[in-house]
């Protein structure tokens, strides 16, 4: 009923992501193969989180890595001390926060062939994505692969978005919503197991939460924070309105007079005089940047379509972009 890795880690990718139901097991699965592997063939694990304060939370708890665990290894210790998993007395993984790890540049980590980074899809709250999120991750990666190849990093999540720094730098995303979507050196699975689902919705809570939007993500392994609503491709008889900078990419709106809409989507005109940037980072020759929603009418014209619902979005990608540089001036 629960989890079983083999298929996912049979494609021997680099980079392997798991989006799944809650509680259906993807940690677990991959904390028991990170345990038997150390028993095994001594090879070391990284267990990641994105922040210093989550580990802290799971103390706080009265858990810790093991927790969960123990009683399928009835006859081995497991502790942790510190940030270091001990089996058996040897040290047999790392506890790190993505946050911190540039500092660990200078540390041999030869016997580690695996960095599980638990979480990596994060829904609104507290904790927020890090600035150039992924290239501190590959640096870290970096750092404890050097020039091995047996260096495999698992990332796990519940099914929050589709949208997330790690599927917009390598530009994918999942094109099968249960099973596996593939390329050169990544894999993506969504996973959902429909008799793990049935057995939850047997239960009181399940019941309570099954129908609701939320219990289409935690039972259903629908996206929370994707939905279909103002994503609608461009007509063509949309003409170019302004392009906009952020972080990197140029977003093209695109109006339809006919139509009453604005479009936003990656497409734009280069040889427009209408090409802005929201940061001095994005910033370039034949571009203006925009310091306040006051020094430019097309960019009122643009927000006034924000707030009255006259603006579409050519993907989810686009969407979360969109609605994240767009809610700057509506602080």
């Amino acid at each position: 009923m629960f989890y079983d890795k083999t298929r996912l880690l049979s494609y021997n990718k680099v980079l392997n992501f798991l989006i799944g139901n809650r509680g259906g097991g993807k940690t677990f699965g991959f904390k028991e193969w990170s345990i038997k592997d150390f028993k095994k063939t001594g090879k070391q694990f990284i267990y990641m989180r994105r922040y210093g304060t989550e580990f802290d939370d799971m103390a706080q708890e009265g858990s810790d890595y093991f927790s969960d665990i123990r009683f399928k290894f009835p006859n081995d210790v497991l502790e942790i001390k510190g940030d270091k998993a001990y089996i058996n007395g040897e040290i047999a993984g790392y506890m790190i926060p993505l946050s911190t790890s540039t500092k660990r540049k200078s540390t041999n980590y030869n016997r580690v062939n695996k960095i599980i980074f638990d979480e990596f899809i994060i829904d609104k709250g507290v904790y927020h994505y890090i600035k150039n999120e992924v290239q501190l991750f590959l640096e870290f990666f970096e750092t404890v692969a050097r020039m091995r190849d047996d260096v495999r990093a698992i990332f796990i999540a519940n099914a929050i978005s589709i949208v997330n720094p790690y599927f917009l730098f390598w530009n994918v995303k999942p094109k099968n919503m249960n099973g596996f979507t593939v390329s050169d050196h990544l894999v993506i699975e969504v996973y959902m197991n429909q008799e793990y689902v049935n057995a939850k919705k047997q239960t009181r809570y399940g019941q309570l939460i099954d129908g609701t939007d939320y219990g289409n993500y935690a039972l259903e392994n629908k996206f929370l924070r994707d939905s279909d609503t103002f994503i609608e491709k461009k007509t063509p008889e949309a003409d170019f309105m302004a392009g906009l900078k952020y972080e990197g990419v140029m977003y093209g709106f695109w109006v339809d007079y006919n139509a009453g809409y604005i479009y936003v989507n990656k497409q734009y005109d280069p040889s427009s005089h209408k090409l802005f940037s929201l940061s001095r980072d994005d910033h370039a020759p034949n571009m203006l940047m925009i310091k306040s929603l006051q020094d430019n009418n097309t960019l009122k014209r643009i927000i006034y379509a924000f707030q009255n619902g006259l603006l579409r979005f050519n993907d989810q990608a686009v969407k979360k972009q969109s609605y994240e540089f767009l809610g700057l001036f509506l602080r």
